[in-house]
Parts: C-alpha cells; sequence; structure tokens
C-alpha cells in the first residue's frame, strides 16, 4: 500500500472554484451524488462477487476523484480497482473501508 495521500489538493479545489463560480454548489452536489452511487456499486458487487463490476465502479470513482482534488480518495480508488483486477476480493472489502474513510474525511473540506 502507498504512503497515505493528503486528502485534497487544495489548489484544485480553488481552481474548481475560480472556474465554475457560481455552478461550483453544482459541480459539489454532483460529485457527492456520484460518489454516493460508486459507494453503493461497490458494495453491491462485492455482494455479488462480481468484481468486474466492483473494478469499474472503483476505476469511475478513482476519475472523478482526481477531477475533484481528492487526492486520498483517488489513491484508495486506484488501489480498490488493483484488487478488483486481481480478483481478490479480500483485498478489494479492505479498500472499500479506506475509500469510505478518505470520503468521511473530504466530505468537511469540501463545503
Amino acid at each position: 500500500m502507498a504512503d497515505r495521500k493528503p486528502d485534497m489538493d487544495v489548489n484544485v479545489q480553488q481552481g474548481l472554484r475560480e472556474l465554475m463560480q457560481d455552478d461550483y454548489a453544482l459541480l459539489l452536489e454532483t460529485f457527492l451524488v456520484d460518489a454516493h452511487n460508486r459507494l453503493r456499486q461497490m458494495h453491491d458487487a462485492l455482494g455479488e462477487d462480481d468484481m468486474d463490476a466492483f473494478r469499474q465502479a472503483a476505476h469511475s470513482f478513482k476519475g472523478s476523484c482526481g477531477n475533484m482534488g481528492a487526492l486520498a480518495l483517488e489513491q484508495a480508488c486506484l488501489e480498490a480497482e488493483g484488487a478488483g483486477v486481481a480478483g481478490d476480493s479480500q483485498s478489494a472489502q479492505v479498500h472499500l473501508v479506506t475509500i469510505e474513510q478518505a470520503f468521511e474525511r473530504l466530505k468537511p473540506l469540501l463545503g
């Protein structure tokens, strides 16, 4: 497992706020809704032992995290995606917990 990244790249967030201005709230809401959907998809995929679906959800979530500057969450998704590629459901479960923890740490930083 890689060294833990910071929860957020403040420069990315500042750039998004400046670029999006009044639409930043909509961007943030879209990210949060998507995040909850991806977490549900990963849980469902693990419950069904569908490691390809888990990998796909982790991959998609990783991309949106990168766009938002959510560094620790992006790293956790990368590691979860690797577990999905390897078909390692036990490792995937561990990474999903890490993702959920990183997401909880991130949420107050976005507001």
